[in-house]
């Protein structure tokens, strides 16, 4: 099922540290974002992300987009769970432990809700009232409404957020008429999730290999098309990332290691020339230097790109667990941006 909100009107904007929910891959779903153990985790129903073992995920207020990879899936629940990497970790605010509390008596008592979901890129944080119309051990059926009115279900919402008396209820799983949704309940989906965290984790597999350098996989993005960054990693179908300049810059973050710290010697970009696309000209690198949970940013002197497209800067072999370029400028403002290849040893 997909679902999105038929009055833009109604959206508020979400507190500028919290994040519950997240848009997926432009607006295919949403997930639910909480942490387990200092740990972030995405649980999205199944099938918005059919065939992929990583997404890309958006959050608002302030924007920020990361990606994170999918490792437990259940066809009979219709339930993924992913483990979210890279700065988009500290957005992380609903906790395991109180999503698994029995949900039986508020949802008894209550007769409506609310709908969250994230739009347009993580621009926007969209909240649907709901009325509760049918309730039972594993699902709640309710009927979406906005401002006293009924609401069509339409797509961009599957996965989102039932919360009910200011507790997590559900998410989105399918529709039962045109403005009726069906919610599997949060305590069901706690308890399915919490007994397979530690399914084949993600934070245990070694980064993508590379032919020349470290293995890495791209972790965040400030601004452009996160997904096409993706294309950058030494696993990837290497093909080129190119994303409308506007004259804001692109900041992308990349990721080595989860745990230990790993020698940086060089970072190597290039962009292969074309008529239609340029190549950046003014870039920022910085080096997180910290272990987990203890964030230490550090910028480094990095030359700019030539006007051939190669860019190349040693850092004299630093230490770190994650990368993040920032592109300021380009030769040529008129076209769009591209890079063909990034190699850090």
């Amino acid at each position: 099922m997909n679902l999105r909100s038929l009055f833009l009107f109604a959206l508020w904007a979400l507190p500028a540290a919290a994040a519950d929910v997240a848009m997926v891959d432009d607006e295919l779903g949403q997930a639910v974002l909480f942490q387990n153990r200092g740990l972030c985790y995405a649980v999205l129903p199944n099938h918005v992300s059919a065939g992929k073992s990583r997404i890309v995920l958006a959050v608002a207020e302030p924007a920020q987009t990361g990606t994170a990879e999918i490792f437990w899936r259940d066809q009979g629940s219709d339930l993924a769970l992913a483990f979210v990497e890279g700065d988009l970790q500290n957005r992380c605010q609903l906790d395991l432990g109180l999503l698994n509390s029995d949900l039986s008596q508020t949802l008894q008592n209550t007769e409506i809700g609310m709908i969250k979901s994230v739009h347009f890129g993580g621009a926007f944080f969209d909240r649907l009232g709901a009325t509760l119309v049918d309730v039972d051990e594993r699902f709640v059926t309710v009927r979406i409404n906005d401002a006293g009115t009924d609401a069509e279900v339409m797509q961009g919402l599957s996965g989102a957020l039932l919360s009910v008396a200011g507790r997590p209820a559900g998410i989105a799983i399918d529709s039962t008429s045109a403005a009726e949704a069906r919610f599997l309940r949060m305590d069901r989906i706690a308890a399915l999730v919490g007994a397979n965290l530690s399914t084949d984790h993600p934070k245990a597999r070694a980064m993508p290999q590379a032919q020349d350098g470290l293995g890495f996989r791209v972790t965040g993005f400030g601004a452009g098309d996160g997904g096409g960054v993706v294309a950058l990693e030494p696993d990837s179908l290497n093909e080129p990332w190119i994303a409308e300049w506007s004259g804001t810059p692109l900041v992308f973050e990349i990721t080595l290691s989860n745990e230990e710290l790993v020698q940086i010697n060089r970072i190597t970009m290039k962009t292969l020339p074309d008529q239609t696309t340029t190549p950046p000209r003014q870039v920022g690198v910085e080096i997180d230097r910290g272990l987990p949970g203890t964030v230490y940013w550090a910028r480094l002197f990095a030359p700019d790109m030539a006007p051939n497209g190669v860019f190349e800067m040693t850092t004299g072999g630093t230490i770190g667990r994650r990368v993040r370029i920032t592109l300021t400028d380009v030769w040529n403002p008129d076209l769009d941006v591209r890079l063909d290849q990034l190699v850090i040893e």
